[in-house]
Formats: C-alpha cells, structure tokens, sequence
C-alpha cells in the first residue's frame, strides 16, 4: 500500500514529483535524473535516515508546470495525525499535535511543547485524508 505523504509536489514534464528543496531559480525534485530530465542542473543523493539515501534531480524552475502542497492526514483510533515521512521500511512518520492524553494513548514520543511523533505501519491507519492547496 503506498500512503502518500505530506509536502510540496511539483509536476514536471506531466509527471508529479516530491520537491526535495528547492533554490531560487531551481527546484530538486525527489527522483534519479535520466533522459526523463533533459535539462536538469544537478543530480544527487541526501540522506534520509541513517544508512539511507534519496536520490534528487535540480531543475530549472521556468520547466515546472505547476505546484501544490499536499496535505496528508490520518487516524488512529480516531485521532487525526499528520503523515510527514515514508521511511525505507515501509513505515510512515507521523507528528501530531494536542493532548497529553491521547499522544499516551497512541504511543507517541515528544512533549506537549514540541509536538509527538512516532512511526506506523500504512495498515495501522483508520483512514487518510488528502488536501491539495496552491504552493505557497
């Protein structure tokens, strides 16, 4: 099951890609480079988690079509969750904020002044919500 997460996506090319981060005149987008990228700038590698790379590919941001901010949210025993993070396990990372009481419940690790967060399993999730909004 893939879940998707939130953060900027960008289409390019007519395909959506992940926004790793982004320059002024440049946007790196979360893929291999290729032929599929014929004006790409730069390509690479960044870390994710430890032992663990993504691969990136920097465009030209006159070369992306359009772009929106998705947001991603799920439940878990009827608490709502952001989910921020896929991990190389198949896990997503999720962060959540509000009551002591409930980030117990759901086995979170964090404060109620940072904010909790914690990793599940795509099949842990009650149900997920997805919001795309203009990028900002």
């Amino acid at each position: 099951m893939d879940i998707p997460v939130s953060g900027g996506i960008a289409t390019y090319r007519g395909k959506q890609y992940p926004i790793a981060f982004t320059g002024e005149d440049w946007i790196a987008l979360r893929a291999d480079g290729g032929p599929e990228f014929p004006d790409a700038i730069d390509a690479g590698e960044s870390r994710f988690e430890p032992g663990h790379y993504r691969p990136w590919v920097k465009v030209p941001r006159s070369s992306i079509e359009k772009m929106l901010y998705r947001k991603v949210t799920g439940f878990l025993s009827g608490h709502a969750v952001s989910l921020v993070s896929r991990f190389h396990d198949g896990q997503i990372g999720v962060t959540y904020i509000g009551p002591p009481a409930v980030a117990d419940e759901l086995g979170l690790d964090g404060d109620q002044y940072m904010g909790w967060t914690g990793h599940y399993k795509p099949e842990d999730f009650d149900s997920i919500e997805i919001e795309e909004m203009p990028y900002a």
